[in-house]
């Protein structure tokens, strides 16, 4: 085997080739960006965001069945979601290599402009888009009346993605701009926390909606 081989041939023991074997096979996102230096700041948001970051993702799409059983959502990698959002209800409805291709020259265009790995932009732009508050409408009794509500940690990052996603196309439909140029405005604006973020002013508007109903 290559194993027996490589030992005889250099001889080392089998621990120190199989370093030599998790270095070698490596994976990067889009074979550029590594996932092990990203950091999530907010910890209230951590355990939802998923990364596979022994094997890594070289593409994001792992073919699994997400939807099967509740909460199973979170073990899907947050990129394959991001992906998974802009495919929802356009013109790209279905095409998942072409928007795969789309995210990957707007992280390409995100390390150009900045310099830092896009994957933790995304990650930032995220825990900035996601709201804290919403408001419920409740009936008791044949009364209905809305109130405030704490918004659980597994909406939190639906509701930031799809926001994400909704800003993307509504900036790049009936525009010269590209919807890769699009995607990288919209997450640049929403890492840096600036309100002309699309997704960052729907977070504003359902929380100040909220805060009326206290």
């Amino acid at each position: 085997t290559f194993k027996a081989q490589l030992k005889m041939l250099t001889k080392i023991s089998l621990t120190e080739i199989k370093n030599l074997e998790t270095n070698k096979l490596k994976m990067k996102v889009f074979n550029r960006w590594e996932l092990e230096k990203v950091k999530i700041n907010d910890i209230s948001i951590s355990n939802y965001i998923y990364f596979n970051k022994k094997y890594g993702e070289l593409v994001p799409h792992s073919s699994g069945n997400y939807d099967k059983k509740p909460f199973k959502k979170t073990y899907c990698p947050i990129l394959e979601r991001l992906v998974c959002s802009l495919m929802l209800k356009s013109r790209n409805s279905g095409k998942k290599i072409k928007t795969i291709a789309i995210v990957k020259h707007a992280f390409y265009l995100l390390h150009k402009t900045t310099g830092k790995n896009p994957i933790q932009l995304l990650v930032d732009a995220i825990s900035n888009c996601a709201p804290h508050e919403d408001s419920l409408m409740l009936s008791n009794s044949g009364q209905k009346k809305r109130e405030a509500v704490d918004v659980s940690p597994y909406r939190k990052i639906s509701q930031a993605i799809y926001f994400i996603a909704v800003g993307t196309k509504k900036a790049a439909f009936k525009n010269p701009k590209s919807i890769s140029i699009a995607l990288h405005d919209e997450i640049l604006n929403a890492a840096r926390n600036s309100n002309t973020s699309y997704a960052i002013k729907k977070k504003l508007d359902l929380e100040k909606n909220a805060s009326l109903f206290r």
